[in-house]
């Protein structure tokens, strides 16, 4: 945990009348304390209201509490919010980090104007969300991100200051999540209906400990105990109850996997809107303690710095970056330029949609610097390079050894991935990133190629 004052100029509000308004207030690292992002009214008040209930009831909900531990109350339930491309976004995640939800406002959603391009984190107050549910059609919603107002306490007035532990798992989380996002693939499709009378045939009770395997049926969506290769795997049937309310507003759910169901994407498609909602393959393994990024983290200045630095620089809060486009532009490679956004998502400034395929760009409300600090693999693996314990045997196979503690430890490629013979790969057969050893010679392999 890291402390981080966040400044709000007032409480989020939603202001009741003839045209209610609901203002969102902000606090983001920029000079500006409240950027002022976005004004606009929402075509689809109601909608909108529960897509941002299901955030708010992800970010509140715990799914795992680890054994010998007591359950604490997060102060920080504040979820992060995304202006640019004509979109905005609202992301968070559970308090045990094995459910990230995804909210896209599309331009079809408002009438008005994204007025400002940021990324911040937004005050998602319970008066606000009890006002939430209140929100009719009929009555309209404004909608309005930040506040060019003045900041006093005087009367109806006043100036909301509060210093809350930033959870770095939400800063890991971040980085993680759009790592296994952009290695999925679509698996399943169903209508609405279809999804919602499956889910009303899921297990009441938790079934964390026993994996689930959903699949295409003829008459829909079923479950099995059975692993399947053609369906997805879940545990903790609970993190999709979210979906179940917003169901029959929905046009589509679609779901996408990684080819070794270690997460799935869940998104239900409301035309104007988009929801999706992300899970680990078990609870107990937040996003925040995985290494799908660290490959990408080692090699962020050991790789093609002038090709990274220059996509970098192209990042213009784009919603959909478009790889074969930037890469025609800057005269690179659209490959190097895959390998430079999957870099930048490790390293907090773009995520990924899965619905388009596609990276887009946003900086994340947090102090960025500390992402290596947060992974002792990583510091381990730039030691052992500093300390040349590394030692390149052959090119093809890649084969070298590692000197750690002691022991010498053997790196070698098989099938395009390389594998170790220390505990750590034995125990996780890389599902959970690489190991500190696996690392530093991936390093040592890239330079050679």
């Amino acid at each position: 945990m890291f402390e981080h004052a966040y400044r709000y100029a007032r409480p989020s509000s939603l202001r009741t009348g003839a045209t209610p308004r609901l203002t969102l207030e902000t606090s983001g690292p920029d000079s500006d304390p409240n950027p002022h992002f976005f004004e606009g009214r929402l075509r689809q008040p109601r909608l909108v209201a529960e897509l941002l209930t299901a955030v708010h009831l992800i970010v509140g909900a715990r799914f795992f509490t680890p054994a010998n531990s007591v359950e604490r109350a997060i102060a920080l339930a504040d979820p992060v919010v995304t202006s640019g491309g004509g979109l905005l976004r609202f992301e968070g995640f559970s308090s045990c980090c094995s459910a990230y939800i995804r909210v896209d406002l599309l331009p079809d959603a408002y009438e008005g104007d994204v007025v400002g391009k940021g990324t911040t984190n937004v005050d998602f107050n319970a008066p606000m969300r009890a006002a939430l549910a209140s929100v009719r059609d009929e009555t309209g919603l404004s909608l309005s991100v930040g506040s060019d107002v003045v900041t006093l306490r005087s009367g109806g007035l006043d100036v909301t200051e509060r210093k809350v532990p930033l959870p770095t798992r939400w800063l890991r989380g971040m980085v993680e999540v759009q790592s296994y996002q952009a290695g999925m693939r679509l698996r399943l499709q169903a209508k609405p209906i279809e999804a919602l009378r499956f889910l009303r045939t899921l297990p009441k009770t938790s079934t964390s400990r026993t994996p689930l395997w959903i699949s295409r049926v003829a008459n829909g969506l079923a479950s099995s105990t059975r692993p399947s290769s053609s369906g997805v795997r879940i545990t903790e049937v609970a993190r999709l109850r979210v979906l179940q309310a917003l169901l029959p507003r929905a046009t589509s759910l679609s779901v996408f996997a990684d080819d070794t169901h270690q997460a799935s994407t869940w998104v239900l498609d409301f035309g104007s809107a988009r929801l999706s909602l992300v899970l680990s393959s078990e609870v107990w393994r937040g996003f925040s303690g995985e290494g799908q990024a660290l490959l990408s983290l080692i090699r962020a200045g050991d790789g093609d710095a002038r090709t990274l630095a220059h996509v970098r620089a192209a990042l213009n809060w784009q919603a959909a970056i478009e790889a074969n486009e930037l890469a025609a532009q800057l005269g690179v490679d659209s490959g190097a330029v895959d390998d430079a956004l999957r870099t930048l998502g490790a390293s907090g400034l773009v995520g990924f949609d899965v619905s388009l395929g596609r990276f887009f760009h946003r900086v994340l409300p947090f102090d960025l610097t500390k992402i290596e600090d947060l992974h002792p693999r990583l510091a381990s693996a730039r030691e052992l390079l500093a300390t040349s314990a590394v030692q390149v045997l052959a090119d093809r196979p890649f084969t070298a050894t590692v000197n750690s503690g002691g022991v010498q430890h053997r790196v070698l490629e098989k099938n395009d991935e390389l594998h170790c013979t220390c505990p750590w790969h034995a125990k996780h057969h890389g599902e959970r990133g690489p190991c500190k050893h696996v690392l530093a010679a991936s390093v040592l392999r890239a330079s050679n190629h």
